[in-house]
């Protein structure tokens, strides 16, 4: 799958394996990051489920003392992961789905996989995983299907998250002509339903939340475009070549894989990590930085 916000179909140059991270080595990294106090591990991609054995690195991560294990999916492969992923740890799953319609969703994925994304999504609701879409909004792409989105989650009791659309290294231009902020998307769904704003409790979340009136159904918006969060965020990336980063947009990070590899003590990564969160800048200025954001690198 190649979205076309994020990815071109030609000259993208892609990480060599023996520079990826080795499962021993993000076990490794993890206990690290849980000694600084990480209490939840986020596994995203590329699609973490095209990896092979998967399910171990999951199980694995499973017994650490940690509050939750969360994946982040295309939803190919997920109908035939779900019931596994459940019992291998996982507590939720985030689905990248940006259109319910057959022919825009083969339009930005180049692929049509849609039943079986939409399937995926049922089986793992069923197997009892919580499941939340995130949806990026584009102008003249799918905004005219921000309600179907709304309904499809209230219908099928799944969460749901609007993420405005960022500029990244591949389609920094294309981009401009898709956004659509936060008070449009909320406008769009005010033709239909009375929101309520409400105050999101869960320390360190990126997501402004609404509630519908009529339904007490409730969904997100992520408006890192039209209304930064740095000063709350408190995530950092670890990209698949080892390099960590404390903001999509910030500059790289130390390479623990490197670290590893050069056998540093742990107390020299664990201060290489302390190091980068606690020089990390109160704002970033994305509109200086989009060409540091090659999402199949970092993540999503």
């Amino acid at each position: 799958m190649r979205c076309s916000y994020c990815i071109p179909e030609e000259g993208v140059k892609f990480i060599p394996s023996d520079e990826i991270l080795r499962y021993e080595e993000i076990l490794t990294l993890a206990d690290i990051f849980i000694g600084k106090g990480i209490k939840k591990i986020r596994i995203t991609g590329g699609e973490p489920l095209l990896r092979n054995d998967i399910l171990f690195l999951i199980e694995r991560l499973g017994t650490k003392p940690i509050d939750e294990i969360v994946l982040t999916t295309n939803g190919i492969l997920l109908g035939e992961y779900a019931e596994r992923l459940k019992d291998s740890g996982v507590e939720r799953v985030n689905v990248s789905l940006d259109s319910l319609n057959k022919n825009t969703y083969q339009r930005i994925t180049k692929t049509d996989s849609l039943p079986r994304v939409i399937d995926g999504i049922h089986k793992a609701n069923k197997s009892g995983l919580k499941v939340k879409v995130n949806v990026v909004a584009m102008r003249g792409i799918n905004d005219s299907e921000l309600l179907d989105f709304v309904n499809f989650g209230k219908k099928n009791n799944i969460g749901l998250r609007f993420i405005e659309v960022m500029p990244q290294y591949y389609s920094e231009e294309m981009v401009k002509d898709l956004f659509i902020g936060s008070k449009e998307i909320v406008s769009q769904i005010e033709k239909e339903y009375t929101l309520t704003s409400l105050k999101n409790s869960q320390k360190g979340s990126v997501e402004r939340l609404f509630e519908i009136r009529e339904t007490d159904y409730k969904f997100g918006i992520i408006n890192a475009m039209s209304d930064p969060f740095c000063s709350h965020c408190n995530r950092l990336r670890l990209m698949a070549n080892g390099v960590l980063k404390a903001c999509l947009f910030g500059e790289d990070g130390p390479n623990l894989k490197k670290m590893l590899g050069e056998n540093k003590k742990e107390e020299e990564i664990s201060r290489a990590i302390e190091k980068l969160v606690m020089d990390k800048p109160e704002k970033y200025f994305i509109d200086e930085r989009t060409t540091n954001l090659v999402m199949n690198r970092v993540g999503g």
